[in-house]
């Protein structure tokens, strides 16, 4: 099963080359194949509810706020490739991202293997430059080499909701100060401190009542 899984996962998570990766993971075996696709399928949308992931998270860590390429906010639409993520966290304000920390959505990836009984959805981000102030450095405390890939899987009867970041390094660009506030956001979180904020969003998008 796992090599299979990560066959599948190979098609939209990057090969980690510089840097660290993180991840978290969250699953539920169902008691059959179609408790399992109806619980795919409503975790599928709370994924692409990325403005109330604040509220899956249980209303702690970062707030995300869904915008179009020029930074205007989405009150309701779903995620396309090109769209940006606006991210508060609960940390030093970037300066260079008009207070906020800035992605974009470059990938998405939808499968179905009928013949292993497997689907699966999501998609990848990667830290871009301030929509309104476009230097092209990276608005974010990462550098543009991250990536995060949030993804939803089934195999037979059992569902994960995962979070992998990879190419982590701390954005030495930008102020003195800025460049303090991103070592200081960024080394935590390659060390593993920034788990509870995914733990808490895989867990809450696969949020199931047996």
């Amino acid at each position: 099963m796992k090599k299979r899984k990560m066959s599948l996962l190979k098609k939209i998570i990057p090969d980690q080359q510089v840097g660290s990766k993180t991840g978290a993971t969250s699953s539920f075996d169902l008691k059959n194949k179609f408790s399992a696709i109806k619980l795919f399928n409503i975790a599928k949308y709370r994924l692409l509810d990325v403005n109330h992931w604040y509220d899956i998270c249980g209303r702690k860590g970062a707030e995300f706020q869904l915008t179009d390429d020029k930074g205007n906010i989405l009150d309701s639409a779903i995620p396309d490739i090109g769209n940006l993520i606006r991210i508060k966290l609960p940390a030093p304000p970037n300066a260079k991202g008009d207070g906020y920390d800035w992605v974009r959505i470059e990938k998405f990836e939808n499968l179905k293997d009928l013949s292993k009984d497997e689907d699966l959805y999501g998609f990848r981000v990667r830290p871009v430059s301030n929509p309104n102030n476009r230097s092209g450095e990276s608005a974010h405390f990462y550098t543009n080499d991250a990536t995060s890939t949030f993804l939803i899987y089934r195999r037979g009867s059992k569902v994960f909701a995962m979070e992998r970041g990879r190419n982590e390094l701390p954005n030495a660009s930008g102020s003195f100060l800025n460049k303090i506030r991103n070592f200081l956001v960024a080394i935590p979180a390659m060390l593993g401190f920034s788990k509870p904020q995914w733990k808490s969003l895989v867990e809450g998008i696969l949020e199931h009542n047996n």
